[in-house]
């Protein structure tokens, strides 16, 4: 890819193009979006985010819209380092249906509640919503210690965002509460979480059905 990137959010659109949105690179975040044609094999730059450049944070996409929130932004200081901080931003990037290039951006509402890092997260078309799930938030390192230098927890709560109402709703899940994800996977009218990291920074490998209750639950 032209900017390597890592913690960054990555979505699939019309079963050919994949958009890289934001994340980090080398010494810091960029505001970049970066998408990829798996059928010519090659990148090119599409509309930047508006907002703050962040890692670690979490989206999906449904039809030609996508969604991301929160992450982690640099917030620089004029007689210290640099800091990590939660940012709890949303936008919505509505892809143009002749120019896959041009990316509508919108602001959006923050979710109920604090700013998450390392949600999983994914679009589906059957709910016209995208689900964000667990996360935490203290953002931290690999190894699950905030940068504060105190043990992250994850979060055990949910929200959904309707497209079609343009509204947040909170979201009851069963199960442990996971944080450390890249994504969520759409699947039979529910989601799949696969792994992440529990309380205690306890890898896991187990994989969790969630279905909403007007889905059939």
């Amino acid at each position: 890819m032209p900017v390597p990137v890592d913690d960054a959010v990555a979505v699939s659109y019309e079963d050919r193009y994949v958009y890289l949105i934001s994340g980090w690179h080398d010494f810091g975040n960029v505001n970049l979006v970066q998408r990829y044609d798996v059928e010519t094999d090659t990148w090119v730059q599409a509309t930047p985010t508006p907002g703050r450049a962040v890692f670690g944070h979490a989206g999906g996409i449904v039809d030609n819209t996508i969604v991301y929130c929160d992450g982690v932004a640099v917030a620089p200081h004029p007689n210290r380092r640099r800091d990590f901080v939660a940012s709890n931003e949303c936008f919505a990037g509505i892809i143009d249906a002749t120019d896959g290039r041009r990316i509508d951006w919108r602001k959006l509402n923050p979710h109920p509640g604090e700013a998450r890092y390392r949600m999983a997260a994914a679009g589906s078309a059957a709910h016209d919503a995208v689900m964000f799930v667990g996360g935490s938030e203290n953002p931290y390192n690999y190894d699950g210690i905030g940068y504060d230098g105190e043990a992250s927890s994850p979060a055990a709560d949910a929200f959904l965002f309707s497209l079609e109402t343009n509204s947040w709703q909170e979201v009851d899940v069963e199960g442990p509460a996971t944080m450390d994800h890249r994504g969520l996977v759409a699947f039979r009218g529910g989601w799949l979480i696969v792994g992440g990291m529990l309380d205690d920074q306890i890898v896991t490998g187990d994989v969790t059905r969630l279905v909403l209750e007007e889905a059939g639950d």
